[in-house]
């Protein structure tokens, strides 16, 4: 694209100059606030120091996710809030929610296959249900069409949690 002087413009390119330019008066206002207060330090939130930051519910509601579910020692205060609000979300906000509602996970699937999983899970192991060898049902099916309705899921870093609905 030409300007009327003949030049080459881009308003992409001009877009770019913009913000290197906020990027740098940002920059400058940081380093002017930083000067002015010398006893201020930026301290990066770890997950003790996430953790420390809960009210004492939340707290709780997190030590009981921890007990039932092990992997959230790896992870970081940032991805155990997402889980936390998510929960929140469906009405679970106490450890004693989560305790009547949790019911199990199991690893997710791209294909969905952990539906399945479940109500197999459900109908042989919870049940105790011995089926011969020679059925097949189709155990996603059953999710579907009869599961589902009674339950909570939450895909979540690779596993797929399973609530009460009505807990």
């Amino acid at each position: 694209m030409r300007d009327a002087g003949d030049r080459i413009s881009c308003p992409c390119l001009t877009l770019r100059c913009h913000l290197f330019i906020n990027v740098l008066h940002m920059t400058s206002l940081m380093k002017q606030w930083r000067d002015a207060n010398p006893d201020c330090q930026v301290v990066p939130i770890t997950g003790a120091t996430w953790y420390d930051n809960l009210s004492l519910t939340e707290q709780e509601l997190y030590d009981m996710i921890e007990d039932r579910c092990p992997e959230f020692t790896k992870l970081n205060g940032e991805l155990c809030q997402e889980f936390m609000d998510t929960l929140s979300d469906y009405g679970i906000k106490t450890a004693d929610d989560f305790e009547s509602a949790y019911f199990a996970q199991f690893e997710y699937a791209h294909d969905e296959s952990h539906y399945g999983e479940f109500v197999e899970y459900c109908v042989t192991e919870i049940d105790c249900k011995e089926l011969p060898e020679f059925l097949v049902i189709d155990w996603q099916a059953s999710w579907y069409q009869n599961y589902r309705h009674d339950f909570i899921t939450i895909e979540f870093d690779g596993e797929v949690y399973f609530f009460f609905a009505h807990f």
